[in-house]
């Protein structure tokens, strides 16, 4: 899956390039010549590649390089090249600081998710339940759970992967619950009965919050959904 993933993205990267060399040499471009197109699309792939494996490092460098590219166009032509070059330095370093196990090692080795250390090759599923509390986490998986019986708070943490989760054997307790969802680079998908009232209270950074199917109820019963969501999505869907 990784595998067709990657090659997706390199497949359309590739288009892309090819629809931007002939939309250059048309002149649609703006005069930006062949050079700063491939230079781009290698530097695009370069800071995809550096989020995807959460590298400072390469996000700071391509977005820097990126800059120095485009510094006419931007007008930013006083802060390059050594400027924004050694901003990127001591970002990365200040980064790297504050947030030590944060970035992939090799790609394939143990990483660190709020505090937990996790070996980047085997999924990682939990359920543990307390009374009308429930939490579930996702992290290098695909994970689907089935919320039972009354409750009355569900935390939901996923982290490079999917996680569902299905709402329609549950009670509120007294008419009433709420979620915290906890999304990093993956999607957390809540699968909620169409009689149901959501209130959805998320933040967002460099992600998405979607709702499908709502049909807006006015009913008593009554689901809170708050949270964030970082390279990711959240997607509420009504059945």
């Amino acid at each position: 899956m990784k595998r067709q993933a990657r090659n997706i993205f390199w497949g359309v990267l590739f288009l892309l390039g090819a629809v931007a060399l002939v939309a250059g040499r048309l002149g649609y471009l703006g005069g930006i010549g062949v050079w700063n197109i491939l230079v781009t699309l290698c530097l695009a792939a370069l800071l995809a590649d550096g989020l995807l494996r959460r590298r400072f490092g390469e996000i700071l460098f391509a977005a820097a390089f990126l800059i120095i590219t485009y510094d006419k166009q931007l007008g930013l032509e006083s802060i390059t090249p050594w400027p924004v070059l050694g901003a990127a330095l001591l970002g990365t370093v200040g980064l790297k600081l504050l947030f030590p196990g944060f970035e992939k090692k090799g790609g394939h080795g143990w990483v660190t998710i709020n505090g937990h250390r996790y070996d980047g090759k085997k999924p990682v599923s939990e359920e543990r339940r307390d009374g009308g509390s429930v939490s579930y986490k996702n992290v290098f998986g695909e994970s689907v759970k089935y919320v039972t019986g009354q409750i009355g708070h569900v935390s939901a943490e996923n982290a490079f992967g999917s996680l569902h989760l299905y709402f329609t054997d549950a009670a509120l307790q007294n008419g009433s619950a709420s979620v915290d969802v906890e999304n990093s680079f993956g999607k957390t998908t809540l699968y909620v009965p169409a009689d149901w009232r959501v209130e959805l209270s998320t933040e967002t950074a460099f992600g998405s919050v979607k709702e499908k199917g709502r049909c807006n109820p006015q009913g008593a019963t009554v689901l809170s959904i708050r949270g964030e969501t970082s390279f990711g999505s959240v997607e509420v869907r009504y059945v």
